[in-house]
């Protein structure tokens, strides 16, 4: 049994029940405010009583109130009551009281029980509303019944309100809920539109929707798979802590491709349980987003997707359904259980929130292909303003070079400008090269680049320079004019604030990540005050990674750098990979 099971165990031995399917503030307190009007009637309709029943049916009143009261400010104040559905049976149980007081005459208090069938469907959903109709309906009878009995008659309505109560309820339990279902996914939409701007690109905005979506639903794990034309297949994952992250490897993979067989335009939901703790008992419902017909396509799918990911509920509706590629959100909850009016709240909301992923990937591919052609007109720049004057000199010294003799005092001088003059060419013609072209695919571009850099700053600058890297590293060139610039002015820190003649570079990968160590000794007896290189920090953030510095080791200082692949390079190192098969949440 898996982890969430355990927390769902600990749940339920502290008290806790199943939360509001409806996590909206303005309903809560349109309910609140409901309460006390329900209150303040109840009251009046006490104060009318005979004088000789006035003081006590007029006492329980004024507590009620004061209980309305309270729960109303609890809500303006937005510290709402966390103890399930204890103001509902708070109603009934003060609403019987009064009607228990009332004696025969109480046929407008059995009536005031309305309000806590219409709090339990809005708030806890159709079947709770049922639930507290037909308990209040028996205890209003019930005390019918003994009221007749003490009184030797039992008038008509006394049975009626109860009758009708319960007859009527289940009625105003469907009626509430279907009234609710289109201003919840109206609000949960406003507030999401209101947030997620498709400026902020795509990761931005499957952050905001996991985060808001999951904390509405009250789900430990939300997936999103993002596969839009002319793009590459992005998975987020949100967890119970709200945390989201973009997967990559074997995990990514396979949870891609999960979801992927899931069934086109179809809301799903499974559920399983376990009769007497042993017997698994599924529950599973689907329809179609357009027209919301039912449906038992793709059953077999999502019990595979529930076991692979050990979901005790699970619910999956597709998004972005113009795209040709799949695109879906899954929930996951072992805290409560997903019905089919879950599917339809999350298909409606996703049905208008999938044009905003859309136009957040356009803007992304749009953003780069200005970049991609702004790279290229800078390179053809360079190529015509810094290569061709750089060609020059470069003829320039080697007519120099022809000229000296080998006796001539400069010979070996001119030479080594020759060779540093040809290097610094064949690096500028690379580097306009890469900014022509795309660039992007991963042709071991970095570690060639870093050893002629070592072997450049120690012909310059005497410091010798060690590049290790691992055998299998794939960098593109787009990643490798993002890393150079690090490594450089990481080597230009060690010669100019240290005394270090040698240094190391050491390049690998960790998961969906390239990690760069660049290491020089230090006086083990005085070491540095700790320090972070403030530029390379600024450089590595701006691309989603990070630099520390390490001075843990004695007498030796180690820069680290950590830089996410992009999404090509990680899915060419998944080739190399067998696909990891488990997917749980473990």
């Amino acid at each position: 049994m898996n982890g969430n099971t355990g927390a769902a165990r600990l749940s339920r031995a502290n008290g806790g029940a199943r939360p509001p399917i409806d996590g909206s503030g303005d309903l809560r307190r349109v309910l609140a405010n409901f309460r006390v009007l329900v209150a303040l009637l109840a009251l009046a309709e006490a104060a009318s009583r005979p004088l000789s029943s006035v003081p006590l049916i007029v006492a329980a009143a004024l507590v009620y109130a004061a209980y309305a009261v309270g729960l109303w400010a609890m809500e303006i104040a937005n510290r709402p009551v966390a103890s399930g559905r204890m103001p509902v049976w708070g109603d009934v149980a003060a609403i019987l009281t009064l009607a228990w007081l009332a004696g025969p005459q109480a046929n407008l208090f059995v009536l005031l029980l309305f309000f806590p069938v219409l709090l339990a469907a809005l708030t806890y959903g159709f079947a709770a509303g049922v639930q507290v109709s037909v308990v209040a309906a028996v205890a209003a009878g019930g005390l019918a019944v003994i009221q007749g009995q003490q009184l030797d008659a039992l008038s008509h309505p006394a049975i009626l309100h109860p009758l009708a109560l319960l007859l009527i309820g289940p009625l105003v339990a469907g009626l509430a809920r279907a009234g609710t279902r289109r201003s919840e996914q109206h609000a949960i939409v406003e507030r999401l539109l209101e947030q997620a701007d498709p400026r902020l690109g795509v990761r931005r905005i499957a952050e905001i929707l996991l985060q808001s979506l999951a904390r509405h639903c009250d789900a430990e794990l939300g997936v999103l798979l993002v596969w839009l034309a002319d793009g590459e297949p992005r998975v987020f994952r949100c967890d119970a802590a709200g945390r989201v992250r973009e997967l990559s490897g074997a995990l990514g993979t396979t949870l891609r491709d999960a979801l992927a067989n899931l069934p086109p335009d179809i809301a799903s939901v499974h559920h399983v349980a376990h009769l007497f703790g042993r017997i698994p008992v599924r529950y599973r419902s689907g329809f179609q987003v357009g027209n919301q017909q039912p449906t038992n396509a793709g059953r077999q799918v999502m019990q595979d997707l529930a076991d692979a990911l050990d979901a005790r509920s699970l619910v999956a509706v597709p998004l972005c359904r113009r795209s040709p590629y799949p695109c879906r959100l899954v929930f996951e909850s072992g805290r409560r259980r997903f019905g089919p009016r879950s599917a339809e709240v999350l298909a409606g909301v996703m049905e208008q929130l999938g044009p905003v992923i859309e136009n957040a990937a356009l803007l992304e591919r749009l953003a780069e292909e200005a970049i991609a052609t702004e790279r290229a007109r800078i390179g053809r720049d360079l190529h015509d303003s810094a290569v061709q004057p750089y060609l020059g000199l470069k003829y320039g010294i080697e007519a120099l070079a022809r000229k000296a003799a080998l006796d001539n005092p400069l010979y070996r001088d001119i030479h080594a400008l020759q060779d540093v003059a040809v290097a610094e060419l064949h690096q500028l013609r690379e580097l306009v090269s890469g900014m022509r072209c795309d660039g992007g695919g991963a042709d071991n571009a970095l570690v060639p680049a870093l050893r002629r850099q070592a072997r450049r700053f120690g012909e310059l600058f005497g410091l010798d320079v060690t590049v290790q890297c691992d055998d299998d590293l794939h960098a593109g060139r787009r990643l490798t004019a993002e890393i150079y610039p690090m490594v450089s002015e990481a080597l230009t820190n060690i010669r100019r604030h240290t005394a270090a003649m040698h240094a190391d570079i050491h390049v690998g990968e960790c998961g969906a990540q390239y990690v760069l160590h660049v290491t020089n000794s230090h006086d083990p007896s005085a070491p540095p005050a700790p320090f972070v290189p403030r530029s390379i920090a600024e450089r590595a953030e701006s691309i989603g990674g990070r630099a520390v510095v390490d001075l843990y080791t004695p007498g030796v200082t180690d820069l680290m750098i950590s830089i996410p692949k992009t999404p090509r390079e990680s899915d060419h190192d998944n080739n190399d990979r067998k696909p990891d098969q488990s997917v749980s949440r473990r």
